[in-house]
């Protein structure tokens, strides 16, 4: 073993002698031993086989040996990247695994769906566990998005394990339906201390704008709307009455309406801003004892105004050999984080005051500021003209809407050999957050004016804690024969504590805390909380070194369910054969490696989306009051069959490296199939409810993962390596309740226009709508196709409703070319994809309204309307209130439908390695820089940006993800 430098003595016999040098991941090398005194070697990255993952329970085992599908991302794949956690940086890496925000807000909460959406009602997001310790992964934020795993540094990662299959993550049990990321840190290694610094620096781009209508064409299109609903009104009338109702004299001439100056709300809603980040650590040791300290501070704005995320971190690795039998490992993580939101709601939504979503829309002949500079259309003004009446960057710059998170996740595991074969470790882990949400509208604005201000406070309290204990036993019979054994107990329970505040009137903006105010609206506060309790075993058995069979089983309790099913047993078994390792295989043939695997499993998911930790009791609330006194009230039915959603899945795949090396890569399908959904089921209201949560419904996700690598140029000084993965997942909903095809509206299982429904034969996210037809060439009316094909004005029957996508994307994946020249100089390009995948654009069905109501339109829309007649196209004429009489809305249907798909240039890294260069002294290497995020996005999607994943709630007011640019240095001493 080398130490952290390189360094090593051996004693070799005289004469010739060849060193056989190998490392984890990497090609061996054999070099001939010399006269010399030192002899060093520079590894190759090795392909698939050679590569080492972990796969649970501090389990390490080479590729060879798995017999599931795991997918490994190293530390060099996300380093340096501006983000704030490490779930954005696996977006497009890894086969299968869908990433996406939910809006732009630095330090959000991020989407990740492994092997595609495998619940209606449960949670999606995998299990995460951090050196052994899983984490809870729900924003508990009220007021901003707050993502849990903003604790972790992404730099200070080792390596990340995406367990995808049922075989391989059945040991997880209850916790594994949604697959399992395994995350582990950098440790601490022999040698000297080494002190590493890293820092970069950069700016954040404002998005591209919409191009809007200037003060004249909206005037225009606003007086066309209004005469097209009121033939008799004269066009000097009409123009009059739009003046009027924007403040401005009925009585402008033409002279007077062209000297109109047009206002950029979007130019002040957006901007430039900055990115920073330091980073130092130490990290060294001896035989005994090793460590590694860090800590690092980031901060980076979003691309609009007051809204940005900082974040302090700091962690400590010890390990310590406290005897030949004994040893100790321990780690905490801590992270403070403090981010400023926006108007709304954590993941945007349509409310009119934020700037994202109304900056484009406000009329445009509004002026944002007084000549003194102060503030136009305040609330004591009567706002501004049109329906967004508030002045939305005066909202933006006044109010307070912010998140405070402390956290810690630390752990503790001892490992002792209780023989050479028999090890015994037990461990305990811990998560701890405490959140504090802060909301203030200021007097001065719309929300907070008649009120005089009002203050709202959240605070949470989350305690994650993790015990157990494993026992691992290794033995290798008659050199050909490798059985593992495992075997464990796991506990883990979770505390949440809440409370919340709601206080109005203040003297004036002056006083902004809840002491200074006048009146409390309302205080409440509640606890709520789970536990879990398994034993597991896992057996491995490996024969010459090319057939591995792996068998587990996990039975699992949970407080959460019946106790007529509080506890399951959820198995799994794989195998796998090296078939290039037969005598039959041809050697010399170009494929130099081949592996063929499968496996089948059974996990469970007992999460529910509502965090709803008892959906099986008959519950009582004591919020009621009676005769004045404290009361009890029955707030929910109980349910003692209720039992976990399970899911089964089926896995094959076939691994190989061809080319002598230069090819390598996999092939995995895959079938799951999600059971026993938790859904809420109506019950007769003469029961005093209106539902019951129960297990009905069945959910398919089948489908192909590809990952290649391939290296076309491997010489001295030029390297070229180039990685792809693709994934495509068929989504169905395969049954819901007994003898019903669609879940229920309030419409009577009718699938309203423009809802996305949950449909039998359909995936997640279907989009029933009607098929609109373009417009009447004579009349310039909206059309649309009824259900027999034939043209309708108003479709409402409900076979005029089809189904046309799903918001779901069916195939996705990523693309990296790496260029190594002259050892030292590295150009890294990242391009991420997603495709199949359809979604209403709801901001754009605004801006597409084209004056129908009083705020303004794109400029697209203006220029393909409807004006004389004979004239082709899909752009009705504008008509106030938009609809024709006895017409549906001009925006109904498949109108504001948009093709969602998207390729972007995800990243471009140019990095230069000074190592070689010895050029200062002290200096072990320094490497310099450049990165950019986000550079082009190629898409049919028509807004800010096609990513956003916020489903149900559309895009209105989702922050644009941004663009980002930065330069940095990496020194170690």
């Amino acid at each position: 073993m080398t130490d952290q430098d390189g360094n090593y003595t051996l004693t070799v016999p005289e004469g010739s002698s060849t060193l056989v040098f190998s490392y984890i991941g990497m090609e061996t090398k054999e070099m001939e031993l010399g006269a010399g005194n030192n002899l060093d070697a520079n590894l190759t990255k090795g392909l698939l086989l050679e590569e080492t993952v972990i796969i649970g329970y501090g389990t390490t085992v080479s590729k060879r040996q798995v017999t599931g599908s795991v997918s490994r991302v190293g530390a060099d794949e996300i380093q340096n990247l501006p983000v704030q956690s490490f779930d954005r940086a696996l977006q497009g890496r890894v086969a299968g695994v869908q990433v996406a925000s939910a809006n732009g807000v630095p330090g959000a909460a991020v989407t990740v769906r492994i092997r595609g959406v495998g619940s209606i009602n449960g949670s999606l997001d995998p299990l995460y566990v951090i050196d052994g310790v899983p984490m809870n992964s729900t924003n508990r934020s009220l007021f901003t998005s707050n993502n849990p795993l903003n604790v972790l540094n992404p730099n200070d990662i080792e390596s990340i394990e995406v367990l995808k299959d049922a075989s391989t993550t059945s040991i997880y049990g209850s916790q594994a339906a949604n697959g399992v990321i395994l995350v582990t840190t950098k440790k601490g290694k022999q040698g000297k201390t080494k002190v590493d610094f890293n820092f970069y620096r950069g700016v954040v781009a404002p998005p591209k704008q919409l191009a809007v209508l200037n003060a004249q064409e909206w005037i225009k299109s606003r007086a066309e709307a209004l005469r097209n609903a009121n033939p008799a009104l004269s066009e000097s009338t009409a123009v009059g009455d739009v003046l009027s109702s924007i403040r401005l004299n009925r009585n402008f001439t033409q002279a007077q309406i062209d000297s109109l100056p047009s206002y950029n709300w979007q130019d002040e809603a957006f901007r430039l801003g900055s990115l920073s980040n330091y980073e130092l650590s130490l990290s060294g040791g001896n035989e005994k004892t090793k460590f590694l300290w860090s800590g690092g501070l980031a901060k980076q704005d979003a691309n609009m105004i007051n809204i940005d995320f900082w974040r302090a971190s700091s962690a400590l690795r010890l390990t310590h050999e406290a005897s030949k039998r004994l040893s100790l490992e321990a780690s905490i993580n801590m992270g403070v984080s403090k981010s400023n939101g926006q108007f709304g709601s954590p993941n945007g939504g349509t409310f009119l005051g934020a700037s994202a979503f109304s900056s484009s829309l406000i009329i445009p002949t509004i002026p944002i500021y007084k000549p003194d500079g102060s503030y136009n259309g305040t609330p004591a003004e009567g706002g501004i003209p049109g329906v967004l009446n508030q002045n939305v960057i005066m909202v933006s710059e006044l109010n307070v809407i912010e998140g405070k998170v402390f956290q810690t996740v630390g752990n503790l595991i001892a490992n002792y050999k209780l023989t050479d074969n028999l090890v015994f470790r037990p461990y305990i882990g811990v998560d701890y957050n405490d959140i504090k949400g802060r909301n203030y509208n200021d007097p001065r604005t719309a929300d907070g004016f008649n009120v005089k201000g009002r203050l709202q406070l959240d605070f949470n309290t989350l305690v994650n804690l993790t015990g157990g204990a494993v026992l691992n036993w290794s033995k290798n019979f008659q050199a050909k024969n490798k059985l593992d054994l495992t075997g464990g107990y796991e506990y883990r329970k979770e505390n949440n504590e809440f409370s919340y505040a709601w206080i109005e009137g203040f003297p004036s903006a002056d006083f902004k805390y809840a002491s200074q105010a006048a009146s409390p609206q309302s205080i409440t506060g509640g606890w709520t909380g789970y536990a879990k309790q398994a034993v597991f075993g896992q057996a491995k058995y490996g024969y010459a070194g090319k057939y591995f069979v792996t068998a587990t089983a996990r039975y699992d309790g949970s407080s959460r369910f019946g106790r007529n099913n509080r506890y399951a047993l959820f198995p799994g078994i794989s195998a796998a054969w090296i078939i290039s390792e037969e005598g039959f295989f041809n050697k010399n043939s170009f494929i130099n490696e081949l592996k063929l695997k499968a496996g089948w499993g059974v996990t469970g998911r007992d999460q529910l989306t509502s965090a709803d930790n008892f959906p099986s009791l008959g519950l009582y609330s004591g919020a009621a009051a009676y005769n004045s006194n404290g009361g009890l009230a029955i707030s929910s039915l109980s349910n003692p069959d209720l039992k976990w959603e399970k899911l089964t899945e089926t896995n094959v795949g076939l691994e190989f490296v061809a080319f002598k090396n230069r090819l390598g890569g996999s092939v995995e399908v895959f079938n799951r199939l999600s059971t026993d959904l938790l859904l809420s089921l109506a019950v007769p209201q003469t029961s005093g409810f209106n539902t019951i949560t129960t297990n009905v419904g069945e959910l398919s996700n089948k489908g192909i993962e590809v990952s290649l690598e391939v290296t076309p140029v491997r010489k001295e000084n030029f390297t070229w390596v180039s990685s792809f993965n693709f994934a495509g997942v068929k989504n169905e909903v395969t049954k819901l309740y007994d003898g019903i095809v669609k879940t229920p509206t309030k419409d009577s299982f009718t699938i309203l226009p423009g809802n996305t429904g949950i449909i039998v034969g359909k995936p997640i996210g279907a989009i029933f709508t009607s098929d609109y037809a373009g417009v009447n060439p004579a009349t310039g009316r909206p059309m649309w196709y009824d259900e027999n094909g034939n043209i309708t004005y108003n479709p409402r029957n409900p076979g005029d409703f089809k189904y046309f996508g799903s918001n779901t994307p069916t195939h996705f994946g990523g693309w990296t070319n790496t260029i190594t020249l002259f050892k030292d100089l590295e150009i890294s390009a990242f391009f991420q994809y997603e495709y199949g995948r359809v979604a209403l654009n709801t901001q754009g069905s605004f801006l597409s309204e084209l004056a129908g109501r009083p705020f303004n339109a794109l400029k697209d829309v203006y220029d393909r309307r409807w004006t004389t007649q004979g004239q082709i196209t899909d752009v009705p004429r504008p008509i106030n209130g938009n609809a024709e009489v006895n017409g549906a809305s001009a925006l109904a249907g498949t109108r504001t439908l948009e093709d969602a798909s998207y390729i972007r240039f995800k990243n471009l890294n140019i990095s230069y390695n000074f190592c070689k260069k010895n050029f200062i002294r002290g200096v072990q290497s320094m490497k310099v820089y450049a990165t950019a995020t986000n550079l082009k996005t190629w898409t049919k999607w028509s807004g800010y940006d096609p990513e956003w994943i916020n489903l149900g709630a559309g895009n209105s007011g989702v922050v644009p993800i941004s663009s980002s640019y930065l330069v940095g240095f990496n020194i170690i001493f």
